[in-house]
């Protein structure tokens, strides 16, 4: 009787386990309503993907969010990523508040946060990285400083001899609040003079464009979330759903629109223009290409008045997107020249049409 008890509990311990047992799909935990409160009690630090199988910005999303599952799985972080098809599990999204695909939640200990992160690879690990520790990795060695600027896209690091400092701490504050990049702090020589920095720095190092950028003048926080937001962005940067609103939220004076597409035997002519413009006009203008082959992208066209492509204008998102059109289209640099300086000038009306 005791032996036939013992297979019975047996029996029951697989069955709890295999029920326990949680797929994984190219590192990311497939979560149904059966295991999805064993998930999160599981884990300390989950992000939760909702989705739609037919959902297009899903489907971009999907191998970003593997790609970041993985790197936090090499780094042997203790955060998860989770993924829940919520047009299957429909009591899930509705518990969760999903009114939309994809809806990215976050469970520290099992308490529910709004992601407010990006949607690539860099920026999920980014923001992850950020809310499961330090503002600002410390960094000791010239090692783990070559480790921080290896690994990601964009890497800041603070150069400060006394960590106790006003700047030090304006610098942390700043840290604190920009999710989507990696910023580390030393106040260690052998860093300083790896990277030859000195007392105050704070180093912008990415693997694009100038490749480093330093602030320049007083350090506050408002100067550092500036400078990170404004030298994060390529020079010349590519419109979509990941980067909109750090183009729209960027603190940039005014945005030079480029439209036109992709697919046009002169859109590489046109991008090395504009860089080149983008460049000496860095801090005034931000630059941005908004290829006209998307669908989603044809309110971006109806919203400025544009029918023809290519063409340009220049708008400023802080004064309710106050649209500057040009005499002509012509995509000379000769034209664009002209009108970047009649609209530095103020010798350029805004477009009022666009708004009928």
């Amino acid at each position: 009787m005791r032996i036939a008890s013992l297979s019975l509990a047996v029996v029951f311990t697989l069955a709890a386990t295999v029920q326990c047992e949680i797929e994984v799909e190219e590192g990311v935990l497939v979560l149904t309503e059966d295991n999805f409160d064993e998930a999160v009690k599981e884990n300390s630090l989950l992000l939760v993907e909702f989705y739609a199988p037919w959902c297009g910005h899903c489907k971009k999303l999907a191998p970003e969010y593997a790609t970041a599952a993985a790197r936090l799985a090499e780094a042997e972080s203790p955060a998860k990523l989770a993924k829940v098809d919520a047009t299957e599990h429909k009591s899930l999204g509705s518990k969760h508040g999903v009114r939309g695909y994809p809806t990215l939640k976050f469970f520290k200990n099992g308490e529910p946060l709004e992601y407010t992160g990006g949607r690539t690879a860099d920026t999920i690990v980014a923001w992850i990285n950020k809310k499961s520790g330090p503002p600002a990795v410390t960094l000791d060695t010239v090692e783990a400083a070559d480790k921080l600027v290896e690994d990601n896209k964009v890497a800041v690091i603070g150069f400060f001899k006394d960590l106790e400092s006003a700047e030090a701490k304006a610098y942390l504050t700043a840290a604190d609040t920009l999710d989507d990049q990696v910023l580390g702090i030393t106040s260690e020589d052998s860093v300083f003079t790896k990277f030859a920095a000195k007392d105050g720095s704070i180093v912008l190092l990415k693997k694009f464009d100038e490749g480093r950028n330093e602030l320049e003048g007083e350090i506050t926080v408002e100067t550092v979330v500036g400078f990170v937001n404004t030298n994060s962005l390529p020079l010349v940067v590519d419109f979509n759903q990941q980067t909109a609103q750090k183009i729209f939220s960027s603190g940039a004076k005014a945005h030079f629109m480029v439209f036109g597409s992709a697919k046009d035997e002169e859109h590489s002519a046109r991008v090395e223009l504009v860089t080149k413009l983008a460049k000496e006009n860095k801090g005034e203008l931000m630059f941005v290409s908004v290829t006209t082959d998307e669908e989603e992208h044809k309110r971006v066209l109806d919203f400025f008045g544009i029918w023809e492509t290519p063409t340009f204008r220049i708008c400023r998102a802080s004064e309710d997107f106050i649209k500057f059109k040009p005499e002509s289209s012509e995509f000379s640099e000769d034209n664009l020249r002209d009108f970047i300086t009649k609209y530095k000038a103020g010798e350029v009306q805004p477009d009022l049409k666009s708004e009928n």
